[in-house]
This record gives structure tokens, sequence and C-alpha cells, in this order.
């Protein structure tokens, strides 16, 4: 009867110690976002960090030399790059008067034609919705910006934390395997390599995707002729990052872009989009990120959805990753249960 008694108080010893925990966490949760930013860092940086150990590089030198890889990149970016977006942009924003000036002709025109009351009404509706979806967008956007301003503290801080993980990440592996028993360490190890090889494939064959509509993109703008081919290149990679509604998002610009020019040059940009989606969605998403996750077309379209309906943007993007670490789990659980 006492060992069932000790064995009661261990678990409740435990469940006190986890609310505890859990709370202290919450209350520090500002403090965490430096942490979190480091430890993703650090998870994108030990492959090539490792990579370099196996040359000959010392740990702390591999380190030091994938951060001065970085800054050199990051440099020449904003040196052959920005300049170019920053012309850029400048010329789209001579336009917004113009572009301005044009719905207003056209809402004036459309005013000028007599509708049906029903009509009438209706069009005024989306009108205020349209209006409305504009600020709330908007609003968003600037809330965004404020909350990561918040956190740029944090920002400042990951790359230092992430010098500090990798250099010691071995032993801050073995720390939490540590508090398992033997047998769980070596379970959660494999479970933990499957899902680190999983990952990897997945941001491998994202953001290759992306990079590839992106470069498609802006080479079909600049070769018909669209304005601000670097701005509709580098948009059309962000937003592809948003899978299957992405590249609608990014191609919308392009195609008002290439309408200021003409109908013409508009009616091809789309044809041309319409292309590189179709080879997006039927040999670049399938082959380069279906496969290495091993889901089924109908799958990653239903976890997309659902992710949306729970979580929204974040949902989205979220989705595909959780999606593939739920499925190495669920396997390794059930070879765990058929055992």
């Amino acid at each position: 009867m006492s060992l069932y008694k000790t064995r009661g108080w261990r678990y409740i010893l435990f469940f006190l110690v986890a609310v505890a925990t859990l709370y202290f966490l919450y209350r520090v949760r500002e403090v965490l976002y430096a942490f979190s930013f480091g430890g993703v860092m650090a998870y994108f940086l030990y492959r090539p960090v490792a990579a370099l150990e196996k040359r000959g590089l010392k740990r702390v030198m591999a380190i030091l030399l994938i951060y001065c890889l970085a800054i050199a990149s990051l440099g020449a970016l904003i040196y052959w790059i920005v300049p170019v977006t920053a012309a850029e942009l400048g010329d789209l924003a001579k336009l917004y008067p113009h572009c301005v000036q044009d719905v207003q002709k056209l809402i004036s025109q459309m005013d000028g034609i007599s509708k049906p009351e029903r009509l009438q009404i209706f069009i005024d509706h989306n009108l205020d919705q349209i209006e409305t979806g504009i600020y709330n967008a908007l609003q968003n956007f600037i809330n965004t910006w404020y909350h990561l301003l918040n956190r740029i503290l944090a920002l400042i801080f990951a790359p230092i934390l992430a010098f500090y993980i990798l250099n010691d990440w071995e032993k801050i592996r073995d720390g939490f395997l540590n508090l398992l028993p033997p047998r769980g360490r070596v379970q959660l190890r494999s479970l933990c390599q499957e899902i680190d090889r999983i990952m990897a494939e997945f941001i491998k064959g994202y953001f290759l995707v992306a990079i590839t509509v992106g470069l498609l993109t802006g080479a079909l703008a600049a070769i018909l002729g669209v304005p601000f081919p670097m701005i509709i290149g580098i948009l059309a990679a962000i937003t592809n990052l948003v899978p299957y509604f992405g590249p609608l998002l990014g191609g919308l610009p392009a195609v008002l872009l290439a309408w200021s020019v003409s109908l013409k040059l508009a009616i091809y940009m789309t044809l041309g989009i319409i292309i590189i989606q179709q080879l997006d969605a039927n040999l670049f998403t399938p082959r380069v990120i279906g496969q290495k996750l091993g889901m089924h077309p109908l799958v990653i379209i239903f976890t997309l959805l659902a992710g949306g309906t729970l979580f929204g943007l974040w949902g989205i993007i979220l989705a595909l990753p959780a999606a593939a670490v739920l499925k190495v789990v669920l396997h390794w659980a059930h070879l765990k249960i058929a055992e």
C-alpha cells in the first residue's frame, strides 16, 4: 500500500512541477523568443557546421566561417539587389497617383451607367467590403511590424545564442536525453533523427520551389517588358512560400502592372503565370515536396485547408511540416504498439 502511495505522491509532485514550469515559461515568454530564434538558427546552421568540421575545421572556426559567409552574402545581396529594388519601388510609387486617377475614372464611368436598384445595392455593399478588407489588411501589416520591432532585441541576440548552442550542441542534446531511461534515449534519438531527415528534405524542397517560381516569374516579366521585373520575381518567390494559394497572390500584382502598360501585355502575363503555376502544382511541388514527404496530393490539400481554417496564414505555412512530423510520430507509435 505504501508503494502505491509513494507512486501517487510522485505523480502529484511531477504534475505540480510541470505546471509551475509552464507558468514560469509563460511569464518569461518574451525572453524565450530570443532563445527560440537562436535555436532555429542553430538548427539550420548545424548541418553546414558539421560538414566543415568533418573537413578538419574546429567547431568554433566552422561557426565563425559560416557567420562570415552569411554576412558577406547579405552584404552582396544589399549591394546588388537593394539598389535595383529601391529604384523600382520609387518608380512604382510614381505610378500610384495615376492608378488612383484610373480607378476614380472607372468608378465615375460605372456611376454614369444606369443599373437596376438591387444591382447597385450589391455593388455598393461589395465595395464597402473590399474597402474594409484593404483597411484590415493594412492594419494587420502595421501590427505585424510593430510586434516585430518589439522583438528586435530577440533578433539581435539570436546569432549570439545560436553560436553557444552550436558550440555545445552535443552537450545540450545529451543533457535532454539523460533525463530519460537508457531505452527511452535510444528510441527518442531514432525518432528525432527521422524527424530531422524529413524536415531537412522539406525545407530544401520548399525553398527550392519558391526560388524557382520567383526566377521564372521575374524572367517572364523581364522578357515581356512588364515594369519592375525584380519586384515581381521577389514577390512571387515570397508569396510562393504559402503553398498552393501563394502563386495567385504573387501573380495578381504582376498582371496589374502589365495591365498598366496594355491589355495585351496583361493577357500574355496572365497566360505565362498560369503556365508557371501549372508547372508548380503538377511538377515542382509534387515532385520536390510531395515525394519527399510521402504524402498524397489530396492529403496535402486537406492539410493546408485545415491549417488555414484553424490558424489562418501561419496555419497554411506550417501545416505541411507539422503534418510530416505527425506522420513520423504516428508511424513510430504504431510500430511500438505492434511490438
